[in-house]
């Protein structure tokens, strides 16, 4: 059984903050045991020993600007990336961030093919649409933010949305809710690869409550 899996997670500007700190956060605070969480929380544990790596990488590397302001230095672009990512997670945004990203059609096709490997690819927010514009989500349920659910469902209509979960589960491909649901997805996707033990511990280190509504 695998012990560790990079994470990348996507940026680009006007990205919302919780959209990829929440992912962030979960998997870079899940341990291999409940017994590393004191060392973890009070000198930190070595990026070696922790089950994900995360990363962060936009288009063209460097600083993105969040929305409302908040600036992220990207660890890699699209082009000098190095890590063989096991899991992409891709944020979301106001509207007018995600149609900037649909009109990007590099940005586009290369979230369609890292699809392609067959590894997993995760959405937050209205990040779906950005998985629907690079056509992973036809055929499937896929939910997104509630502000989001009919410009899916009218511009997607190969797509089946679900309304009031928390995140869907595809398989390979998962799609959760508006911002915090982020965090829920993320802790689903750590108990799918290393047990419910684990996702539990880690829900408990950030102080979240370990609630699960998806299908």
């Amino acid at each position: 059984m695998q012990k560790q899996w990079n994470v990348g997670i996507l940026l680009f500007d006007n990205v919302d903050v919780l959209d990829y700190s929440g992912p962030f956060e979960v998997f870079s605070l899940t341990t291999n045991s409940a017994n590393e969480v004191p060392e973890l929380l009070t000198k930190g544990i070595p990026v070696e020993r922790k089950p994900f790596k995360v990363w962060t990488i936009s288009k063209d590397g460097g600083i993105v600007t969040s929305n409302n302001g908040l600036k992220i230095t990207s660890d890699f672009s699209f082009e000098n990336i190095n890590q063989n990512l096991d899991i992409v997670i891709v944020p979301g945004g106001p509207f007018h961030a995600i149609e900037t990203c649909i009109k990007d059609r590099e940005l586009i096709n290369w979230i369609t093919t890292f699809s392609q490997s067959g590894r997993t690819i995760a959405s937050v927010c209205s990040g779906a649409i950005l998985l629907a514009e690079a056509g992973i989500l036809t055929d499937k349920k896929a939910t997104t933010h509630p502000f989001a659910y009919d410009y899916m469902g009218k511009n997607y209509p190969d797509i089946e949305v679900v309304r009031d979960v928390r995140f869907v589960d595809n398989g390979q491909v998962v799609t959760s809710g508006g911002v915090s649901a982020g965090i829920d997805m993320s802790l689903h996707l750590v108990g799918k690869l290393m047990g419910e033990d684990a996702s539990r511990t880690t829900a408990a280190t950030l102080v979240y409550p370990y609630v699960m509504n998806s299908i």
